[in-house]
């Protein structure tokens, strides 16, 4: 028996060979990573199942597919969790790619049908934002200013925001903070979960912002 993750051998019997590996390898074992653009060759692995992922999500066929973004999670191999946009859809197809190599579609899920991807698109005019939105912007206070560097916002006032429909929503809010105005995004995602993705401060003659999953978080340039 050996364990990949750890490099640890066991001559155990067969019997045996269970317990082992749950003692070698469950601290390896977790949760999903955070999103991110996929390798060509995890590309490759759900573009194999592009029929079956049809069949599962009763589709008769795609005409489009493009594979936006994976996460991954490590189990007696990998689970892959696959982000893709159709011509009418938007799924997430988990596959498990198995100590042999070979791989296995688990999951189909649905994130954005027909009538919901007509919608997606641009962002709406900034308009006054509802409690709920205002509640959403409000828990990521302290987030945001460690983001533009500061030790604290004191005063944090949500003015107006503008909404994008994607595989959930994204906001953005226009927030008045200790004197500076900030753009502050937020994906509100399918699961009901939030994650900050952006903050932007404007000041007379420049511009400074972040963009997360960006290995240079703070890029400053002139505003004409």
């Amino acid at each position: 028996f050996f364990c990949i993750y750890l490099g640890c051998r066991s001559t155990a019997p067969s019997a045996f060979v269970d317990d082992n590996w749950t003692k070698c390898c469950r601290k390896m074992l977790g949760g999903y990573g955070s999103s991110r653009k996929p390798s060509e060759e995890e590309k490759g692995i759900v573009e194999n199942f592009k029929s079956d992922i049809a069949k599962k999500a009763n589709i008769a066929e795609f005409k489009t597919f493009t594979v936006d973004e994976v996460s991954t999670q490590t189990v007696a191999g990998i689970n892959y969790k696959f982000k893709v946009t159709t011509d009418e859809h938007v799924l997430q197809a988990t596959i498990w790619g198995k100590l042999d190599r070979t791989h296995e579609l688990t999951k189909v899920e649905i994130l954005v049908g027909p009538e919901q991807k007509k919608l997606a698109g641009g962002f709406t005019g900034f308009r006054a934002a509802e409690k709920d939105e205002v509640s959403i912007a409000e828990k990521f206070k302290a987030d945001v200013a460690k983001e533009i560097g500061a030790t604290e916002i004191k005063s944090y006032e949500v003015k107006s925001v503008k909404t994008q429909v994607v595989a959930g929503v994204n906001y953005v809010f226009e927030v008045q903070a200790d004197g500076s105005k900030l753009h502050v995004t937020i994906w509100g995602k399918l699961d009901k979960t939030h994650e900050l993705t952006g903050v932007s401060l404007s000041l007379p003659s420049l511009f400074f912002s972040f963009e997360k999953n960006n290995p240079v978080h703070y890029q400053v340039k002139k505003v004409e």
